[in-house]
């Protein structure tokens, strides 16, 4: 009986499959497939009931489904170039669910399914631009380059920026840190090279500069320094 049951369950899973065709939409130039349709056919005509992005070395990027009616419906999956998952949400109607498990490329989950999401945005490929969350002590808004990679950080309470923000390079090197006081900059400000480097580092008080402000070129050079005074006056200009 276990085994006619399972013969039944096997048919109809191949039914399905020879029920559902595929067709390639774009390549790459080195003729991988970059986006593909998963459709079936009714009355002659195509409906697609599910895509699949890829990357250029043929690592899936995103899979999605659609219903009847072309929206986008149940389980989206995104990937890293690398086959870790990015991120995973339900959709119905075309519209995203609340609960997002985003990681970043390290496998460090970034966004759980108990944070509330406040807002997303998806590019015309359908990948994942940015995402705002609710977590306990506060908001974060997470912006994401095509790979998926983090492009910036935002902390911000009531929409206003509080504690550290921070924004990477492309290659995962990481661009700029600055921090946030009831929205003025305040504290340590950094910007760094594409390659770790310094090229500004100083203070700000409550928006305005104070302290030692140092300027290097990519290479190292030093290209200067500012001196301002507690009141963010400049007392000694760069050379």
């Amino acid at each position: 009986m276990m085994k006619k049951n399972l013969i039944l369950i096997f048919g109809v899973f191949f039914l399905i499959l020879s029920c559902t065709k595929e067709e390639v939409i774009e390549k790459y130039d080195n003729g991988a497939s970059k986006l593909v349709y998963l459709y079936k056919e009714d009355n002659g005509k195509k409906i697609k009931v599910k895509e699949i992005h890829y990357y250029d070395n043929k690592q899936k990027r995103i899979v999605g489904g659609f219903d009847k009616d072309g929206n986008k419906t149940g389980e989206w999956v995104f990937y890293f170039s690398t086959g870790d998952v990015f991120a995973k949400a339900d959709f119905t109607n075309n519209e995203a669910g609340s609960k997002w498990i985003v990681n970043d490329n390290k496998a460090k989950e970034i966004v759980s399914s108990e944070d509330r999401v406040l807002s997303l945005h998806f590019a015309e490929d359908n990948g994942l631009c940015d995402i705002k969350v609710k977590k306990t002590n506060g908001e974060v808004f997470y912006k994401f380059f095509e790979d998926f990679s983090i492009c910036q950080k935002i902390n911000t309470i009531g929409n206003i920026q509080q504690g550290e923000s921070i924004s990477w390079y492309e290659n995962g090197q990481i661009n700029s840190i600055h921090y946030y006081k009831d929205g003025m900059q305040d504290s340590l400000y950094q910007v760094f090279t594409k390659e770790g480097g310094t090229l500004i580092k100083g203070q700000y008080k409550m928006g305005k500069k104070i302290g030692k402000w140092e300027y290097f070129l990519s290479d190292g050079t030093p290209q200067g320094v500012e001196i301002y005074d507690v009141d963010g006056i400049l007392l000694k200009p760069r050379q």
